[in-house]
């Protein structure tokens, strides 16, 4: 009982950062349904800004050692997947 109370635990600290990917994922997805060259562009440079901001100020909020640098961009990458996930799903939702 005790590792399933710690593994939720972890679970949901991870929620807010999800959320926070989730609004540069959600608008890159969008101008990815577009139609066009330049929104293929437009939507690149979303993720790239979005995603690196908020991974940037985590790094420099968070990190010390060469270790922490690496878990922090691991959770991130994680983290970044199920954003993605998630917009990619509620853009297809609302395309219908």
């Amino acid at each position: 009982m005790d590792t399933f109370i710690s593994v939720a635990v972890e679970v949901l600290r991870l929620v807010p950062l999800i959320l926070a990917f989730f609004i540069p994922a959600l608008i890159g997805m969008a101008l990815l349904k577009e139609r066009g060259q330049g929104y293929k562009k437009k939507a690149l440079l979303v993720f790239l800004l979005g995603f690196g901001g908020i991974i940037g100020i985590q790094l420099l909020i968070r990190s010390a050692s060469t270790l922490q640098v690496l878990a922090t961009l691991g959770v991130s990458l994680a983290q970044v997947t199920v954003a993605l996930l998630i917009a990619a799903f509620t853009v297809y939702k609302l395309a219908d």
